[in-house]
């Protein structure tokens, strides 16, 4: 028996174009997630380790974080702009290759001073990412489940970590504590850089973006809905203002929460409790994965509740973590031992994590707020001004405050109390559908 072969139509060609085209911006948004998350903490996880290289006080080093926190504002702003202006793809692109070139030469600096440069120029390479992701996202996924999904990328971020600790063990484990760190940095810059070429060639541009450029070029958008002449300044018209402020705080209470954890759990165990580094890595490990799991269980819970009800939900969670370790750290009570699973601090420290899941939310809520013509610079303005704010001014500051590491980890607890403040007064539009004109 022969069969007769029918070609696709149009329309099915379309649409199994469309399918596919949201299956590598879903690869894409991941692979960006999670190196984006590596790059991050190649300065936090193995911290005593460069000081002592460089031959400088861990507190530079925590500066030296403090500084490419601000520098990915910048990033954040520019790339924000850029994507909406010429386009998601070469903007992600550009903002991949530059935080990879930056990772090798940092692994290459021989002095503090290039070593702040390459950092300077990888924070600014960071800038791009997140916003352009979700941008990318958003504009290609069906609206069922786009929590859960979001989610999903946003714990690449924290697998990102997971990928840093254990290259940068292994190196350290092979090549010394002096160097090992140096061979981190550029295995991690390696990879990224593959994947912004593979960027280059097959990541496609979003339609909602072309079909918005399209139509403002033939004049038939309304005044209303045209960018404004000065950039970025649309964030702040009326019918966005609020929701920009307020994206900013609870992304400010997110990295605080977060980087509170990266920036002094691994000193904290190390160097005040004198655990071994394996087992330091191991717990490290364990608050990584933790909180990279509650990201999508985050996710899925805005699907089914609301994004605004699921991100307090969470920071709840947090509150009582941070909590319960900063009376740990009040009352002389905070120790880890080698046998951690018997230790309080432990479970506090993993509770902490598990409170770190409304980053699972964050970036689809505020892919749904902002309209099409300044979703990529209102999500990128938000999220990197919360980074500038609590991954790099507040770990500083904590420190500076507390006297101590034990006690700057602990003051961790401003950013899910934060969280839980502002959460409910954030505009929510959950599961809208997103259109091109809007």
């Amino acid at each position: 028996m022969s069969t007769v072969s029918r070609s696709s139509t149009p329309a099915e060609a379309r649409t199994r174009s469309v399918r596919q085209g949201a299956g590598r911006v879903l690869v894409f948004a991941f692979l960006g997630t999670l190196f984006d998350g590596a790059e991050l903490n190649l300065v936090g996880y193995p911290m005593a380790y460069i000081a002592g290289s460089l031959h400088v006080s861990t507190i530079q080093i925590v500066q030296v974080t403090t500084l490419q926190g601000f520098a990915s504002i910048l990033g954040g702003l520019v790339c924000g702009w850029l994507g909406d202006r010429f386009g998601r793809r070469w903007t992600y692109t550009g903002s991949v290759l530059i935080f990879g070139v930056a990772a090798v030469l940092g692994g290459l600096a021989p002095t503090y001073g290039l070593f702040l440069v390459t950092r300077l120029i990888a924070g600014v390479g960071m800038g791009g990412l997140f916003g352009l992701a979700y941008s990318m996202f958003t504009e290609s996924w069906k609206t069922s489940r786009r929590g859960a999904m979001g989610g999903s990328i946003q714990s690449m971020y924290f697998a990102g970590q997971i990928v840093t600790e254990g290259i940068v063990y292994f190196c350290t484990v092979r090549f010394g504590e002096a160097e090992g760190w140096r061979g981190g940095y550029i295995v991690i810059g390696v990879i990224t850089l593959v994947i912004g070429l593979l960027a280059a060639v097959t990541l496609p541009e979003s339609e909602q973006w072309r079909h918005y450029r399209s139509e403002l070029a033939a004049g038939r958008v309304p005044e209303r809905m045209r960018p404004a002449k000065v950039p970025l300044t649309d964030l702040f018209r009326r019918e966005h203002a609020r929701g920009t402020v307020l994206f900013i705080v609870l992304a400010s209470a997110m990295f605080i929460s977060t980087n509170s954890l990266i920036s002094y759990l691994t000193t904290f165990l190390v160097q005040v409790e004198k655990v071994p580094l394996g087992t330091a890595s191991l717990i490290v490990l364990f608050g990584l994965v933790i909180t990279a799991i509650t990201y999508p269980l985050t996710g899925a819970l805005s699907d089914a509740i609301s994004r605004r009800s699921a991100f307090f939900v969470s920071a709840l969670v947090g509150v009582v973590g941070f909590g319960w370790l900063l009376l740990l750290v009040a009352t002389g009570s905070a120790h880890v031992t080698v046998h951690f699973w018997t230790d309080q601090t432990f479970w506090a420290v993993m509770l902490c994590a598990a409170g770190s899941g409304g980053f699972g939310v964050l970036g689809v809520w505020m892919a749904e707020f902002f309209p099409t013509r300044i979703r990529s610079a209102g999500s990128n303005t938000s999220y990197y001004a919360g980074r500038g704010v609590g991954a790099g001014l507040f770990p500083l500051a904590a420190l500076s405050i507390g006297g101590s590491v034990p006690v700057a980890l602990a003051l961790g607890v401003v950013g899910p109390v934060l969280g839980a403040l502002f959460a409910l007064a954030v505009p929510d539009r959950t599961g809208r559908t997103i259109v091109a004109v809007e």
